[in-house]
């Protein structure tokens, strides 16, 4: 059965183990079986914020992990879904949206950004951005 996990903060699925040897595995599951390969040669800058990150096992078995984070130079999007590996036999529809949704549930919130990008380069609507102001382009009213 799959299960979703938190990977960071407290009582999260990393410090429920083995923590070096969960945290190889995440890291091993992203160079072995990236989403988007590009990102394995990618440096970790120093002004990245990580906002949230989640795991999917199967039993014992890591069979995905995903991040979201900010990268302030990135221009235009700075938020993305990154470092998404998965293990071939999982890789589906299905799981690439459960761990972009579980990431946006946890870690959007704190992101003023109107889109994240998303595992595949697509942009994905910030579900706590105020969407009124951006679709009128005026500021909501709040007299009584």
């Amino acid at each position: 059965m799959l299960e979703l996990h938190k990977a960071n903060g407290p009582d999260n699925w990393v410090s429920g183990g083995n923590a070096i040897a969960r945290r190889e595995a995440m890291q091993d599951l992203f160079f072995d079986h990236p989403e988007r390969a590009e990102q394995t040669s990618e440096d970790w800058p120093e002004d990245r914020a990580l906002h949230s990150e989640m795991v999917i096992t199967d039993g014992d078995t890591l069979v995905a992990t995903a991040m979201l984070v900010v990268d302030e130079n990135r221009g235009d999007c700075p938020a993305r879904i990154w470092g998404m590996g998965i293990l071939p036999s999982y890789r589906t529809e299905f799981v690439v949206q459960s761990l972009e949704e579980a990431l946006l549930r946890d870690g959007a919130f704190e992101i003023d950004q109107d889109f994240i990008e998303g595992a595949d380069g697509r942009l994905i609507p910030n579900p706590y951005v105020d969407f009124e102001m951006m679709l009128t382009g005026s500021v909501p009213s709040h007299e009584a």
